[in-house]
C-alpha cells in the first residue's frame, strides 16, 4: 500500500512539473505574440512607414546567442515605448501625420498622466558615420524644438543621439534606419 501511495505522489509531481514546463514554453510565445501584436499597431508609428517583417525578426533575435524572449520588450529600463516617428531618408522635419501624437504626449507630460519622456535619435544612411550623426542630431532637434515651442519643460524630457539605430524590441537582429524613438516614464 505504501508503494502505491508513492507512486501516486511520483505522478502527481510529474504531473505538477509538466504543467510547469508547459506554462514556461507557452509563456515566450504569449510575450512574443503581445510584442507583435503591439509593433504592428499603427498607433504606434507615425510618419514613413518602413516594411517590417516582425515574424522574421522575432525569428532572428530568439536565434541570437543568449537570447530569450524575455528580452523582447518595448521598454527602456521602466519607461514604455510611445511613439516610432520614422523619417525618409536624410528628412530631418516632422512627418506631419506625428504631429498628433506629439501633441498628446506633450498633453499627458504636462498633466502628470507621464513622467519624463526619452527622445532617441539615429540613423543610418550610405553615408558617413559623421553625416549619420549629424541627421540624427537634426532630428532629435526638430523634435526637441517642437517640445519647448508647445512649452513643455526641459526637465520633461531626456534626449540620447546614438551613432546607430536602437531596436527596442530585436537587438541587433533588425535595423530600423531613419528613425526617432519616444519613451514614456511613469508618472511621478
Amino acid at each position: 500500500m505504501n508503494g502505491c501511495s508513492m507512486s501516486k505522489r511520483s505522478r502527481g509531481k510529474i504531473i505538477s512539473l509538466a504543467c510547469i514546463a508547459l506554462f514556461c514554453a507557452t509563456t515566450p510565445v504569449r510575450a512574443i505574440d503581445n510584442i507583435v501584436q503591439r509593433l504592428s499597431n499603427p498607433d504606434l508609428h507615425c510618419g514613413y512607414q518602413p516594411t517590417l517583417d516582425l515574424f522574421n525578426g522575432v525569428v532572428n533575435a530568439l536565434s541570437e546567442s543568449e537570447s530569450t524572449a524575455a528580452e523582447l520588450t518595448l521598454r527602456r529600463e521602466d519607461r514604455r515605448l510611445e511613439l516610432l516617428i520614422h523619417f525618409k531618408p536624410s528628412q530631418t522635419e516632422i512627418p506631419p501625420n506625428c504631429l498628433p501624437k506629439l501633441e498628446a504626449l506633450n498633453k499627458a507630460i504636462k498633466s502628470g498622466r507621464s513622467g519624463p519622456i526619452l527622445i532617441r535619435s539615429s540613423t543610418e544612411t550610405d553615408g558617413s558615420a559623421e553625416y549619420d550623426l549629424a541627421v540624427a542630431s537634426q532630428r532629435l532637434d526638430t523634435i526637441q524644438n517642437y517640445f519647448r515651442e508647445n512649452r513643455l519643460a526641459r526637465r520633461a524630457f531626456v534626449l540620447e543621439l546614438h551613432p546607430v539605430t536602437s531596436n527596442p524590441l530585436f537587438g541587433n537582429s533588425v535595423q530600423l534606419p531613419n528613425m526617432v524613438e519616444i519613451y514614456s516614464s511613469p508618472a511621478n
